[in-house]
């Protein structure tokens, strides 16, 4: 199963880039947009009690933006470890262990903080707050919070299920923690494009390719078509990886005048595709979506190159990306709470006055500011945790060959 894989001369596609500052900045923004949409449909009452004015039509589009702003992470964690996955294949280089501890370190150095953080939140809540339409699951959130028995979503089994990456899947999500949905998603594709790979160029003989085709059949049949639906989505990032150096050729030789009106052109069509999928959450504004926002990633595959004011403001934003997934992780049980102690009835959410408005913007920030404090002590040492754990990886290798 570990036997490299020869891939074809012509999809050279070098490993995961840099700090690349405009992706960097769009997986940001993406985490803030879920932010947003969760934490106003717990605090505010819903669009159609909002009125009709222009803007307050407006501000509940863009914080609805939410569920489809989901689907940008996708394509962008295709290109990112799609991308390192090809690369590795190219340079027959690729290795289940060194892989899986990649992607366990970054996903587990978060997931586990943030499921104590929502056991935590959500016990208290159930104790002290247990009248409150959240902790009583009210569908009248529209299951940003789980809707019926909260307890019951507590359990250790539950966890371990979400630790596993088996949410949807086998457990529902933890608590409170509904964002948790996409984390095992995303892991079902990081292991099916390497088994699809082996099954189809793997060596070790035939017997080894049908093993690794069965595995993959059987990760298939476990995900089923509510997981493997969003894989086009996640490949179509992959497959600009795949071409990347091809695409980086081609934008070297456009000029700046043709690529800064199509990156407008291209961001554009994505906030149309968001604002639409958001209106229809359906598979064609699905896929418009995931095309708008792989052209827009092909267009961007050199980073820009802004200065002054503008770049020191994309440069902002990009840093916060290193927060982004920790911002996902942890938001939804402390907005939970604030909601709880805000609005305790659904019924009692607020109305889109310039007043709340601007509370909602504070804790906005606040959450934003929570994600960063909780990246400090979490997500900023993955590099630390993967090397710690390679390291035993290796030892242990040396002592079985002992």
């Amino acid at each position: 199963m570990t036997q490299a894989v020869r891939a074809p001369r012509r999809a050279a596609v070098p490993a995961r880039p840099g700090p690349h500052r405009a992706l960097n900045a769009l997986r940001a923004v993406a985490a803030v947009l879920v932010v947003m949409y969760h934490l106003r449909q717990l605090l505010l009452v819903d669009p159609e009690q909002a009125g009709d004015g222009l803007l307050t039509t407006i501000l509940y589009a863009v914080t609805g933006l939410g569920p489809a702003a989901v689907l940008v992470f996708f394509v962008l964690s295709g290109y990112w470890v799609g991308g390192s996955v090809f690369a590795a294949f190219r340079r027959e280089r690729f290795r289940w262990a060194t892989y899986a501890t990649a992607r366990l370190s970054r996903l587990w150095i978060v997931l586990v903080p943030a499921l104590a953080l929502t056991a935590l939140l959500d016990h208290l809540g159930l104790s002290l707050l247990s009248g409150t339409s959240i902790y009583l699951g009210d569908p009248a959130y529209h299951h940003t919070v789980p809707v019926g028995d909260l307890a019951g979503r507590l359990g250790l089994d539950t966890a371990l299920g979400n630790v596993a990456f088996l949410q949807t899947i086998v457990v529902p999500t933890y608590g409170t923690n509904a964002s948790l949905w996409s984390l095992s998603y995303e892991a079902v594709f990081y292991a099916i494009l390497p088994l699809a790979l082996y099954a189809w160029r793997g060596r070790g003989g035939v017997p080894a390719r049908l093993l690794n085709a069965a595995l993959l059949l059987g990760l298939c049949a476990l995900a089923g078509p509510s997981v493997l639906m969003y894989l086009p989505v996640w490949l179509m990032g992959a497959a600009v990886a795949w071409y990347r150096e091809r695409i980086a050729g081609w934008l070297a030789a456009r000029g700046r005048g043709f690529l800064a009106v199509a990156r407008a052109g291209a961001t554009a069509a994505v906030g149309v595709a968001l604002w639409l999928t958001q209106a229809s959450y359906s598979g064609r504004n699905v896929l418009l979506l995931a095309g708008t926002t792989t052209v827009l990633l092909v267009l961007l595959v050199r980073d820009l190159e802004w200065r002054g004011l503008p770049g020191g403001l994309l440069s902002t934003v990009s840093r916060y990306a290193d927060s982004s997934y920790s911002l996902y992780a942890m938001h939804l049980p402390v907005a939970a709470m604030i909601a709880a102690l805000l609005t305790p009835r659904a019924g009692n959410r607020w109305l889109p006055t310039p007043a709340h408005w601007l509370a909602y913007a504070a804790l906005c920030a606040l959450l934003i500011l929570a994600g960063w404090l909780f990246a400090q002590a979490t997500e900023r040492h993955t590099d630390r945790v993967r090397k710690a754990a390679d390291r035993l990886i290796q030892a242990a290798g040396r002592r079985g060959r002992g």
